[in-house]
């Protein structure tokens, strides 16, 4: 089997020759040791500095070239993309460095370098916005007929380059944390309009649905395999908003997506970190056939999930991101042979982190992981 097949297969429930493997997100620390290079994939702080002096398009081969080196060489069935800046991109206010790891424009906006994943924040907060206008709403559906192809080098490259041979997937698609980012402001702000201003949030989601289905489409032509939805609704002991009002605000649109993405012949996946029991079944009946980020820090157990859940959606786990970063080599190996036990039976399982392979994990760790996938994970 190919890339491509094994991870239809084992949507299908299915078990296909061995458990497809893929990443979420792999940072640019493991992706430079893995291949030996300087690389911008995943790389926020170098990524927005180049950005910054206008060298778009010094990152973007970045991207195209180790994607591809990248899956190569670790033999990934899913390849995740998504879109870059478009040609010519210029930041209009370019920040200046004030101190050492701090940054500030010209609208006096403060930007620091935040060292737990290597990146630059902005640090001076959004304003908060109660109400929009219906012109203002016309502009957020706007945005959709304002992607332009040059966003699409990085998702063409990796299409043109793997064809049929793996599952391709756009990551990229927000329906929660994004709706609620345009209320600015901070997130207690965000979480109070979901019970204060319900209406607010069903018309900017509709706005923002029109982007949606329009990167569904052009990702279709393109032949993207897999439309990733990805969204952190819950937190280390629950749902960060009630699970009733995550019913009513978003599921409707989850189940949009689901469907559109379907009809366009793609398969709908879903990532989500944090407790979100209440709300698992809401996410098979929204049609989604992938769930990707089982945190058992946060009380999601693998084997508990697999029980209720394993025959309904592809769980796409296998070893935690504290695992990574904390544990030996032997640990490492260990927790995955038990995830290979728990998972592989009956198919629907892809093998990945629980999250991504974060910024200072061990290397080792992960590649001691795949180790272990490729000689116990074959059917």
């Amino acid at each position: 089997m190919n890339g491509l097949e094994r991870v239809k297969t084992t949507i299908s429930h299915k078990e296909p020759d061995r458990v497809p493997i893929g990443e979420w997100g792999i940072d640019h620390d493991h992706v430079s040791r893995i291949l030996g290079r300087h690389t911008y994939w995943r790389n926020r702080k170098d990524t927005t500095l180049a950005l910054w002096d206008g060298r778009r398009d010094e990152v973007v081969e970045s991207l195209k070239q180790d994607c591809v080196d990248l899956v190569n060489a670790l033999d990934y069935d899913i390849v995740t993309v998504e879109l870059v800046p478009p040609k010519g991109y210029k930041v209009g206010n370019v920040p200046q460095q004030i101190a050492d790891g701090k940054w500030q424009d010209a609208k006096g906006i403060i930007y620091q370098y935040a060292a737990s994943n290597d990146s630059i924040v902005r640090m001076t907060p959004q304003p908060e916005i109660h109400q929009f206008t219906e012109a203002e709403l016309d502009a957020i559906r706007n945005t959709a007929s304002n992607i332009e192809d040059s966003e699409f080098e990085l998702i063409d490259h990796v299409c043109e380059t793997f064809g049929n041979n793996k599952a391709i997937l756009f990551r990229g698609i927000g329906l929660f944390e994004s709706i609620l980012g345009m209320f600015g402001g901070d997130q207690t702000h965000q979480f109070i309009k979901t019970a204060t201003d319900k209406d607010q949030i069903k018309k900017v989601g509709e706005a923002m649905f029109a982007r949606v289905s329009h990167l569904i489409g052009l990702c279709r032509k393109r032949g993207v395999s897999i439309m990733m939805c990805g969204q952190d609704f819950g937190g280390s002991n629950g749902c960060l908003i009630s699970p009733a009002s995550i019913r009513e605000l978003f599921m409707p649109f989850l189940k949009r997506f689901c469907g559109e993405v379907t009809a366009a012949s793609m398969i709908p996946f879903h990532h989500c970190c944090g407790n979100v029991w209440d709300i698992m079944n809401d996410f098979v009946e929204a049609g989604f056939k992938g769930y990707q980020s089982i945190q058992a820090s946060a009380g999601m157990d693998t084997s508990r999930v697999k029980k209720l859940y394993g025959d309904k959606i592809s769980l796409w786990t296998g070893v935690q991101c504290e695992t990574l970063i904390e544990k030996t080599v032997e640990q490492t190996r260990d927790e995955v042979a038990r995830s290979l036990e728990i998972c592989m039976p009956g198919g629907g399982f892809i093998f990945g982190s629980t999250n991504s392979v974060q910024f200072g994990a061990k290397t080792q760790n992960y590649l001691a992981a795949l180790e272990v996938v490729k000689q116990s994970g074959r059917y």
